[in-house]
């Protein structure tokens, strides 16, 4: 559970052609990480790929563990597994140097698939993948009691020495009062404790179920994401219709609220999805499926929207980008953009699910242009519940090979590599 619901979204799909397209990219390996399908997010660290599992029939087939030290020929290696009734659709991986442990952990956001009440783990699962082809479970948070569960996640070591673990943990202040901005001290992985958290009622005095700011056809204010920046000593929340919240975390236990990227206006539908923030500026994520939600008044599917954030206290709007097809009611695939992340200076490169992966470039903010495009051909999901498209659902940069990676739901992972960008 997360923003929209994909499955129900997939029955409203028409049928099309899609085209495959390597613009711009040259395609270097896939692996279908064993023909399961439901393939969600994807991180990459020291060679091995790592690829999360969306609910869906919910499978729990655990986040995908690929060596792509050959780049022909990626090869899954290992599994980290969630339990059964759940999902893990996000992970992050980073090296850590503590007093309690040395190495590589991958953090891993575990989401109840059915009822919040039902007896099962759901919150952050912390695992030692030092050697990636025998990983172990180091440690577990659980989310508070009746919550859906962290949907999107990351991990800093801070300057400090402190770990942090983020948790999005999606509308947990209206399910249990909860907050839905996490914080955790994974310092000692083996036993993370809550470090803190926020939440826009418990903390604005803003009401989520009610605020005037829940608009178009996903009206909502919850959060979906979270993301470190400043070396861990803030955080961004990613507030679904309330916009993209900024929190100075310098004392995790307490949060203080700086700023927020407000995009309605100009947006009339919010959703903001994820953000990533490079430089001095914040490209923020809308994730908009009012095409396949009987909302055409909406105007197409999601774009990205870009502010000036270098006075962090006032992000100012600076322009949006968008594909053709996103600006369109097309609606035989999703058309929206999901996630985002730079490679070097204003090149950008986006996970657009039936338009690929994305790459363009913003160093005029105000008029960004598209460089490249890659689309892969469609596969079957073995699930039965999306149609044989393209969906790519997560993106990430490898700086060590100048390297994108991609993540397609029904297809697998993809390993591309841009052309005359250099090194990153």
């Amino acid at each position: 559970m997360g923003g929209h619901d994909l499955g129900s979204a997939a029955g409203q799909l028409t049928s099309g052609t899609h085209r495959v397209r390597d613009d711009g990219f040259l395609v270097l390996g896939h692996s279908d990480l064993g023909g399961g399908g439901l393939n969600a997010d994807v991180w990459a660290h020291r060679k091995y790929a790592y690829v999360g599992v969306w609910s869906g029939t919910c499978p729990a087939t655990g986040v995908k563990v690929a060596d792509f030290h050959n780049l022909r020929h990626p090869r899954l290696v290992s599994v980290l597994q969630n339990d059964e009734g759940t999902s893990a659709e996000d992970v992050v991986v980073r090296r850590v140097h503590t007093p309690s442990f040395s190495g590589d952990v991958a953090v891993t956001g575990i989401q109840v698939c059915g009822d919040v009440d039902e007896p099962i783990f759901r919150g952050l699962q912390f695992f030692d993948v030092t050697d990636p082809r025998h990983p172990t479970e180091l440690g577990r948070w659980e989310a508070p009691e009746f919550s859906v569960g962290c949907h999107e996640v990351d991990l800093v070591q801070r300057p400090d020495g402190q770990v942090l673990a983020g948790c999005a943990n999606v509308f947990a202040e209206q399910i249990n009062g909860t907050d839905e901005v996490v914080l955790v001290d994974a310092t000692d992985p083996t036993e993370p404790t809550t470090a803190g958290g926020w939440a826009i009622g418990a903390d604005l005095g803003i009401d989520p179920a009610t605020t005037d700011e829940n608009l178009g056809c996903f009206p909502a204010s919850f959060n979906h994401s979270v993301r470190f920046v400043d070396q861990g000593m803030s955080v961004y929340g990613s507030y679904w219709d309330f916009g993209a919240v900024l929190l100075d975390i310098a004392d995790p236990s307490a949060p203080v609220y700086v700023s927020r990227a407000d995009v309605a206006p100009p947006d009339e539908d919010g959703d903001v999805h994820s953000v990533v923030r490079a430089g001095g500026t914040l490209l923020v994520n809308l994730e908009d499926f009012s095409p396949v939600e009987g909302c055409p008044e909406f105007n197409g599917w999601g774009e990205v929207h870009l502010f000036d954030v270098s006075a962090p206290a006032a992000p100012e709007l600076l322009g949006t980008f968008s594909t053709p097809n996103s600006r369109s009611e097309r609606d035989d695939g999703f058309y929206s953009v999901h996630n985002t992340e730079v490679a070097k200076g204003t090149q950008a490169f986006s996970s657009w699910y039936s338009d690929g992966i994305v790459w363009w470039d913003y160093a005029d903010p105000t008029d960004p242009v598209q460089r490249g495009q890659f689309v892969p051909p469609g596969a079957p999901d073995p699930e039965g519940i999306f149609p044989p498209v393209p969906i790519v659902w997560g993106v990430y940069i490898d700086r060590d090979r100048n390297l994108v990676l991609a993540s397609d739901i029904n297809s697998g992972l993809w390993i591309l590599r841009p052309v005359g960008l250099g090194n990153f």
